[in-house]
């Protein structure tokens, strides 16, 4: 199995990369290797084109969206390929009720239009959306101790434990959190 991720290089996407790399052909793209996923989503897709599994996981702004759109365009009719959009809990947040309203919105419209994807008819590929919630990395240093919160790691095991399963079934909404 080939697999590329957006992100790989810290927190999630990194934690991914780690724990897929001993056993597939993964491919990762971020800053640190000269893909931006604002600038480069065409260059992203192009690369990512001969892998099985795309984890949709860097978020910057709308771009997460925009890639997903791109890239659904492409694998919709092929029943080998998985895309896995790694979400957030706070999609659920109404505006106005967080500090990070942007965040919530983008992270919504991920979800909202990942759902619709799924229920295309034409469809073929198979789409995984997982929202995790609070998870410790170097991108949100602001969590104070005293607030319970997945390790990176943990988000890897679920988004492995999800392309384990039939190739016949999709997650539209794996919520996972620190209880």
């Amino acid at each position: 199995m080939k697999i590329a991720i957006t992100g790989h290089s810290k927190g999630i996407g990194k934690a991914c990369y780690d724990l897929f790399v001993s056993d597939y052909d993964v491919k990762g793209f971020s800053r640190s290797n000269g893909f931006n996923i604002d600038k480069n989503q065409d260059l992203i897709i192009r690369e990512a084109s001969d892998c099985d599994v795309f984890i949709n996981n860097a978020y910057s702004d709308f771009s997460q969206t925009e890639i997903l759109k791109k890239l659904f365009y492409k694998w919709h009719d092929n029943n080998t390929k998985t895309i896995v959009n790694i979400i957030s809990r706070s999609k659920y947040y109404k505006v106005g009720q967080t500090r990070s309203d942007e965040y919530c919105m983008q992270k919504r419209a991920l979800y909202d239009v990942a759902e619709s994807m799924m229920l295309s008819k034409d469809k073929k590929c198979r789409i995984i959306n997982i929202n995790p919630g609070y998870v410790r990395t170097d991108m949100i240093p602001h969590i104070g101790a005293d607030v319970n919160v997945l390790k990176a790691e943990e988000v890897a095991e679920c988004t492995k434990w999800t392309l384990d399963l039939p190739k016949h079934m999709e997650i539209g909404e794996l919520s996972v959190w620190h209880v």
